[in-house]
């Protein structure tokens, strides 16, 4: 018998999931973690009550966090992930074959355990990969230990709730460009404009003080609040150059050239907001 899963990250706006079984649920050192089987979309994990990501429609977040600054920088060698223990991105990257070497910096280990179990049909197992790296860590430490060592970061991070809170200060952004190579480019998590436009003004304003061409973009992802998810592009290397770059081996599911460039056009109202 299914049962409803109902989120609410928002105190003014909750989404349903019909559940079909759970398929783990555990408290972890630093999260309540659960994998749920749906519907509809498939195998979805949650963390804290709030849906990180489902099978179904995944691909709008891992394909565009990945893509957009992995194609502007061309023919990246060493990439860091910040998060992303669910292997999702880490997929993406590993598509590259110019990529000598990824970096994945993960709080939690379960996170990166049950995920091998339960989205293994979606994407196999990235982590044998012999360029992966898993540091089972604080991302902070690390990129302070790491300056200029890496062509894209990419921050695949939670909510700003609790320990994620940190990996949207400016603090995290100063160390994070810090870590690029010399026309590095790297692609942040960063909220939705109908709710926390707020919140990204200010990371806009802190990418732009540090970085020439910052630029928010956005994709739609169903069973994200308010069905989508932006994302902050930080770098001196122009997002526009990705459009020239071939698209690595492999099946796109969601990016395309029309979306990719689509996705920086934003509602007038949000770039009010957002530049005004």
């Amino acid at each position: 018998m299914s049962i409803w899963f109902t989120e609410e990250l928002h105190p003014y706006y909750r989404k349903g999931v019909r559940v079909k079984r759970v398929l783990a649920d555990e408290q972890t050192q630093y999260q309540h973690l659960q994998f749920v089987e749906t519907e509809f979309f498939g195998n979805a994990m949650i963390l804290d009550g709030i849906i990180q990501m489902t099978e179904r429609d995944n691909m709008g977040y891992h394909e565009m966090i990945v893509h957009v600054p992995m194609l502007a920088f061309g023919k990246p060698k060493r990439v860091l992930i910040v998060g992303g223990g669910d292997g999702g991105a880490l997929q993406q990257v590993l598509r590259y074959e110019s990529v000598e070497a990824v970096t994945v910096c993960e709080l939690d280990q379960r996170v990166v355990d049950l995920s091998r179990q339960f989205f293994a049909s979606t994407f196999g197992d990235p982590w044998v990969d012999p360029r992966v790296n898993l540091l089972v860590r604080d991302a902070f430490g690390y990129l302070e230990e790491n300056p200029g060592q890496f062509d894209v970061i990419i921050s695949d991070t939670t909510d700003p709730i609790g320990m994620a809170e940190r990996l949207f200060s400016d603090e995290f952004y100063k160390l994070m460009v810090r870590a690029l190579t010399p026309g590095g480019t790297a692609a942040t998590q960063c909220e939705q404009p109908f709710f926390d436009a707020e919140l990204i003004r200010e990371i806009y304003k802190t990418a732009r003080a540090l970085t020439k061409n910052p630029a928010y973009y956005y994709a739609n992802i169903p069973t994200y609040p308010g069905g989508g998810i932006g994302f902050m592009y930080v770098s001196d290397t122009p997002w526009e150059n990705g459009l020239k770059t071939p698209h690595p081996p492999g099946v796109n599911n969601y990016i395309n050239p029309e979306v990719h460039k689509a996705a920086f056009a934003l509602p007038e109202f949000f770039r009010r907001e957002l530049y005004g």
